[in-house]
C-alpha cells in the first residue's frame, strides 16, 4: 500500500497535524466507544465504563457500540456500583447468552469472570487508577512495566467460586505486554484515561502521556506502515513502540494524539477509494 502525502502539505508532520485536528472533536465521540465514558461524570463510573467498553473494541465499530448498549442495559448504567456489588451466581443466567461477534467471539462466561475480578480490584484499591498507580514510575520510559503490573494483579485475584482458575479466553482478553502482545485495547482505555481534550478526559492526570503507547491493531499497523513509522512485518509490542517513537519525532510530548490522524487517514483514504 502507498500513501501519498497531498502536495498542500509540505511534510508528513502537517499532513498528520492537519488530520488530528480535523478528526479529535467532539463530533468523534459518538461513533467511538468512548462514548460510554462520556456517559457519565463521576470519575468512579467513567474509568469502569472505559475499562469495559474498550474490553470490547474488537472488530466491526457499529457491532461494538451495540454490544457495550446490552452491557450497560445490563448494569442499569451504573457500572461503578454494578461491578462492586457484582455477584457472579446471581447474573450467570443474564450474562449467558451474551456474545460479542468480532474476530474471535467474546462471551458471557468471560466478562462474568472478568466483573468479578473487577469487583476484587476495586474492593482492594477503590479504583482502577489505584492500581495501576502503583506500578507506576515516572522514571521508567513508556507504561509498559506500570501496564504489566496492572494486568497481571487484576489475573492474581480469585475466580468466580465455580471455576478452579482464569480460564485462557479471559487472559486473551487482559493480555500483558511483557508477552510482547500489543495490548491494543488496553492502550486506549489508557488513551482515554490520561490524555485530555475534547475527547479523551484524562482522569489520570498523574501519568505522563508521553509515556503513552499507540493503540496498535491491522488497521494502525498497514497504515503506520505505509507512512514508514515501522519497518517490522508482524503486530507486536514491539511495533507499537517503533510506531510510538517515530511519532514522538512529530510530538515528543503527546505523540498518541496521532492515533486520531491515522484513524482520520483511514477515512480519507476510503473516502477516495
Amino acid at each position: 500500500m502507498k500513501i501519498d502525502i497531498p502536495s498542500e502539505f509540505p511534510t508528513l508532520k502537517d499532513y498528520l497535524d492537519w488530520l488530528f485536528k480535523k478528526y479529535n472533536t467532539p463530533d468523534f465521540i459518538n461513533s467511538d466507544p468512548i462514548k460510554f465514558v462520556h456517559r457519565f461524570s463521576n470519575p468512579q463510573d467513567m474509568e469502569v465504563a472505559g475499562f469495559i467498553a474498550s474490553l470490547l473494541a474488537m472488530g466491526n465499530r457499529k457491532i461494538i457500540l451495540l454490544s457495550n448498549e446490552k452491557l450497560f442495559d445490563l448494569m442499569e448504567n451504573k457500572p461503578y456500583d454494578f461491578i462492586l456489588n457484582f455477584d457472579p451466581f446471581w447474573y450467570e443466567k443474564s450474562l449467558s447468552n451474551f456474545v460479542h461477534f468480532a474476530y474471535r467471539n467474546i462471551e458471557g462466561k468471560d466478562l462474568l469472570v472478568i466483573f468479578y475480578l473487577l469487583k476484587q480490584t476495586l474492593e482492594k484499591y477503590g479504583s482502577l487508577k489505584n492500581l495501576f498507580l502503583k506500578h507506576y514510575d515516572e522514571k521508567h520510559p513508556t507504561i509498559k512495566q506500570a501496564l504489566s503490573g496492572f494486568v497481571k494483579e487484576i489475573l492474581s485475584f480469585n475466580p468466580p467460586p465455580k471455576l478452579n482458575g482464569i480460564p485462557k479466553s479471559v487472559n486473551g482478553l487482559l493480555p500483558d505486554p511483557e508477552k510482547n502482545s500489543p495490548c491494543k485495547r488496553l492502550n486506549m482505555f489508557l488513551r482515554w484515561m490520561v490524555r485530555k481534550d475534547s475527547v479523551d478526559v484524562g482522569l489520570w492526570s498523574e501519568i505522563d502521556k508521553a509515556k503513552l503507547i499507540i493503540p496498535l491493531d491491522t488497521h494502525v499497523s498497514k497504515i503506520s506502515r505505509a507512512l514508514g513509522l515501522t519497518q517490522r512485518k508482524t503486530d507486536s509490542w514491539k511495533t507499537a513502540e517503533e510506531i510510538t517513537f517515530n511519532l514522538k519525532k512529530f510530538d515528543p510530548q503527546d505523540p498518541v494524539k496521532y492515533d486520531f490522524a491515522i484513524f482520520g487517514l483511514g477515512i480519507e483514504m476510503k473516502n477516495l477509494s
